[in-house]
C-alpha cells in the first residue's frame, strides 16, 4: 500500500490530536479511502442521505427516481449567498472529497458551509476527524474502533447474521493498513 506524504501525515497528526483520535487510525483510513491522495474525489450518484442547507436538517427521504437523477428535486434549495446553486450542491453532497473521502452531505451536517471542493485540503482531514469523533461517541462503547470504522464507511454499525459487520471487508482493509489490531490503539 502507498505511504502518505509528510505534509498529509503531519496534518493528520494535528487534526486527529484535536479530537483525541489515534493518528495511525486516520492515516490507515486515508490510505484505504484515497490512497493518501489529497485531491481525491468520487461522485456517488446513488447516495441517498442529503442535508437541507436551508433548514440545517436532514433532507427528506428521496424516491428511487430522485436518488438516481442528476438533477435535484424542486424542494432541494440552498440559502441565498451559498457557495453553490442547487444543482451543484446536489452533486457535491453526493460526492466524497479528499484523503478521508468525506461525503459532502456529511460535511454539511457537521456545519461546513464553504465550497465543497475545499474539502480536498486540511479541511477535509478536519471534517473526517470530526465525523470520526461523533461516530466514536455513538458506537465506540459497543463496538470499539472497528465499529467506528464500520460506521464511517456505512453511516452506522450494521452487523450481519454471522456477527461480522456487513462491511467487514472495508474494516479488514483499514485494520491491514493500520498494521495492528484495533484493540492496540
Amino acid at each position: 500500500m502507498p505511504e502518505l506524504g509528510p505534509r498529509l501525515t503531519e496534518t493528520i497528526r494535528i487534526k486527529a490530536g484535536q479530537f483525541g483520535i489515534p493518528a495511525p487510525l486516520i492515516e490507515a483510513m486515508a490510505l484505504v479511502e484515497s490512497a493518501g491522495r489529497l485531491f481525491a474525489i468520487r461522485h456517488e450518484p446513488d447516495y441517498r442521505w442529503l442535508w437541507n442547507c436551508a433548514t440545517s436538517q436532514p433532507f427528506r427521504r428521496l424516491s428511487d427516481e430522485e436518488a438516481a437523477s442528476a438533477r435535484p428535486p424542486a424542494d432541494f434549495v440552498v440559502p441565498k449567498g451559498w457557495p453553490s446553486n442547487a444543482a451543484t450542491e446536489w452533486m457535491g453532497q453526493k460526492t466524497s472529497w479528499g484523503p478521508l473521502q468525506v461525503m459532502g452531505a456529511v460535511a454539511r451536517e457537521h456545519g461546513y458551509a464553504g465550497a465543497l471542493p475545499e474539502l480536498c485540503s486540511e479541511l477535509g482531514v478536519y471534517n473526517g476527524c470530526l465525523h470520526m469523533d461523533r461516530l466514536r461517541a455513538r458506537w465506540f462503547g459497543g463496538y470499539g474502533w472497528a465499529g467506528v470504522v464500520a460506521a464511517y464507511n456505512a453511516g452506522s454499525v450494521r452487523v450481519g447474521v454471522a456477527g461480522e459487520f456487513q462491511n467487514q471487508a472495508y474494516v479488514d482493509k483499514v485494520r491491514k493498513a493500520l498494521g495492528c489490531p484495533f484493540s492496540q490503539l
